[in-house]
């Protein structure tokens, strides 16, 4: 039988020790030097009585598909939430640590992993374990702090600034209420990739400065930033200060509280979860372009050899390249149709509805599920239980650009399609008009 809500928030400080890699960009000259900011996983956990589900937003760029899968385990026999009905959503802060298999990145560290997985999924249990009566308030407020970055300049697709270009200039809240009304917890959602940064200091970057403003401001309600679809949103401006990381957070945190403030109650007590994996197409290049690619990474490498700027830490971008024209080459030789896996996870909560993919999403994903969902509010989400790499818009395909014909090398092998445009969102109103039914 369906009881009143119950919720629960906790966090953990998750920063890692100096010395392991940074994630994010490929030309840093060495890992952390040092902890400009600690770096934080926070949970929430609702309860109707019949369904549980969990929340999970943390200061990394992505979780490792591995990582998914031993922290669902963990949460799964520690809280008893199945992995389908858990989230697991990176901030994608590009000044975090190596948590991902990028090629060309630094390494993962297994020490800091193990403690990293151990301490989100114990944030979870502590949210269980402090269940609550809570009720639930939604709202919105605009924020610019991002900006659509695919320039056309000349005959080339670069990464810049696109004034006529999609955005989702504004901020989505959900606010997690004590039973006196008093704030518990807000999570809240706007799309901009956090690369102001590029030192080696570890940083939350602008979601930790919105964090700490919400703190401040909201009555020490747990603070939860979860990325949206920001594949092709950057923040902006971008002059590698914590100043301006600083200003972008307080923005972003100002408007999440005006939000919360503003918010109005959701309506239903509804807890639902699904999951569904479907197999994305990817672009098989002919033998002879592999062959191409491969040649041209060997004679970079060759060249970065001789270069005495290029220390041996930056060494390993051209030897990563190196190996993925390899790979690239063997595709091409097997031919044939090879597909990406892509978990799709949708989540009903009253009449809200959260999706989330596990990719480098285009803003359009988020603003089509915003203008098109069945419920009254969708919170969608990028960079959540793992990341495959850029799943741009059809569209795009033919501008090409960063996001279609580099990218993915640092990813994997091979780039999706322009069909998978069409394949994820018909298979996202799918799950959302069965989980609204």
């Amino acid at each position: 039988m369906v009881e009143d809500l119950k919720g629960g928030v906790a966090e953990v400080n998750i920063t890692p020790p100096v010395g392991i890699s940074l994630g994010g960009f490929g030309g840093r000259k060495g890992p952390a030097q040092s902890v400009h900011d600690d770096l934080y996983a926070r949970a929430l956990v609702l309860d109707n009585g019949e369904v549980r589900l969990g929340i999970v937003t943390a200061d990394v760029i992505s979780f490792a598909p591995d990582l998914v899968d031993r922290i669902r385990r963990l949460v799964s026999d520690a809280a008893g939430i199945p992995g389908t009905h858990l989230a697991l959503n990176g901030s994608h802060s590009h000044s975090g640590p190596t948590v991902m298999a990028f090629r060309s990145m630094g390494d993962r560290d297994a020490a800091y992993e193990d403690v990293l997985c151990r301490k989100v999924a114990g944030a979870v249990k502590m949210a269980l374990d402090r269940l609550e009566a809570v009720s639930l308030l939604t709202g919105r407020a605009p924020v610019r702090i991002g900006y659509n970055r695919r320039e056309r300049r000349k005959d080339r697709m670069v990464l810049g600034h696109n004034p006529g270009g999609l955005e989702a200039p504004w901020v989505d809240v959900l606010r997690v209420d004590r039973g006196d009304g008093s704030p518990l917890g807000l999570f809240y959602v706007t799309a901009a990739h956090p690369v102001n940064l590029r030192g080696l200091e570890f940083s939350a970057e602008f979601p930790g400065y919105a964090a700490r403003f919400l703190v401040h401001n909201l009555d020490g309600a747990v603070p939860m930033f979860a990325q949206g679809c920001c594949g092709d949103i950057n923040c902006s401006p971008q002059d590698g200060t914590f100043e301006m990381s600083q200003r972008q957070g307080n923005l972003l945190g100002a408007a999440a509280l005006t939000a919360a403030l503003q918010a109005e109650p959701a309506e239903g007590t509804t807890l639902a979860s699904a999951c569904r994996e479907i197999r994305l197409p990817l672009n098989i290049p002919s033998v002879e372009a592999a062959a191409q690619a491969l040649e041209g990474q060997r004679e970079r490498y060759e060249q970065a050899k001789q270069d005495p700027e290029v220390v041996a830490y930056l060494l390993r971008q051209y030897s990563g390249q190196v190996a993925w024209s390899e790979d690239y080459l063997q595709a091409a030789q097997a031919g044939g149709a090879q597909t990406q896996p892509f978990e799709i996870q949708a989540m009903r909560i009253g009449d809200l509805a959260l999706v989330a993919y596990p990719g480098e999403m285009f803003v359009d994903y988020q603003l089509t599920m915003d203008r098109e969902s069945p419920f009254s509010r969708t919170f969608t989400l990028g960079y959540t239980n793992g990341c495959i790499g850029y799943v741009p818009t059809e569209d795009a395909y033919p501008e090409g650009g960063y996001e279609i014909d580099t990218a993915f090398r640092y990813y994997g092998t091979l780039m999706i399609t322009s069909d998978c445009e069409r394949m994820v969102k018909e298979t996202t109103f799918e799950m959302l008009e069965g989980l609204k039914g």
